[in-house]
């Protein structure tokens, strides 16, 4: 059992999987990700911490969390998640600096039905009119106002690494060049890098052209230009990546858009 379904209306886009064996490989996202829990356990590890959420239990994802996910139990899993654009939450909440849930996950049954009815209402091609009311639920029940995060030592060179690889993420990886900019050694970046962002400069780099693959076929580009424009050497190659991230190939994703289109 493998199933997942991407939604999209305007700059929303909402996801209903199922699934029993799948695993996502750590990966983080540009959005807001909120979901609910519907069947089964959803396992996961975020921020050095292995997380399980219930049916009805709320996840939340502030963005470039990073994580993984995968069924914890037998009977497989079933659940939605919701991903709102930084701009988007910004213009309701009032708040410009990225926001750090209390909990990441949470129990209200009222707020879980909100989402749920929010995914099934944009399914439907209904629109979106629950999502300022979801996000502000979501600010009152778990917005963590008090939470300082603290700054890594070698927070501003790792930030910097990450503008050059984003700048550059349909070239290979040079990472000679992006240790020079920083001023470390090889080793020393790698370390720091992994400690900051949770995993090593390849596997961002690779997630970059990967969020970035999805935003070009999202506005109708052509699988084979997607793929060649985000330097993936071959679809089987570009397929495997897309599929450890977001649950199906880019191929049927490409397939997905083309049908909902």
């Amino acid at each position: 059992m493998r199933e997942f379904n991407y939604t999209h209306h305007e700059d929303l886009t909402v996801l209903s999987a199922r699934f029993d064996e799948f695993k996502y490989r750590k990966h983080s996202h540009e959005e807001y990700a909120i979901g609910v829990t519907l069947k089964g356990i959803q396992k996961y590890w975020l921020e050095g911490e292995m997380l399980y959420s219930k049916p009805g239990g709320i996840m939340l994802f502030s963005p470039e969390q990073l994580h993984d996910g995968c069924s914890g139990g037998e009977t497989g899993l079933e659940y939605v998640m919701t991903y709102i654009p930084r701009k988007l939450f910004e213009k309701v909440s009032g708040k410009k600096d990225v926001m750090k849930f209390s909990a990441p996950i949470i129990n209200d049954p009222k707020l879980a039905a909100n989402i749920v009815n929010l995914t099934r209402s944009i399914e439907s091609g209904k629109g979106d009119l629950l999502t300022s009311e979801l996000i502000m639920g979501v600010i009152d029940r778990a917005a963590n106002t008090e939470e300082e995060r603290r700054t890594p030592r070698n927070y501003k060179a790792v930030h910097r690494a990450v503008e050059m690889i984003h700048d550059n993420f349909e070239a290979p990886l040079k990472l000679d060049e992006i240790c020079k900019e920083v001023q470390m050694s090889k080793f020393h970046f790698i370390r720091q890098f992994k400690a900051v962002k949770g995993l090593s400069p390849y596997q961002f780099f690779l997630s970059c052209r990967t969020e970035q693959a999805k935003k070009l076929l999202d506005n109708g580009e052509e699988l084979y230009s997607v793929m060649v424009n985000c330097g993936f050497y071959d679809l089987s190659h570009f397929n495997r990546q897309f599929k450890s991230v977001y649950g199906l190939t880019a191929n049927a994703y490409a397939q997905l858009l083309n049908k909902s289109g």
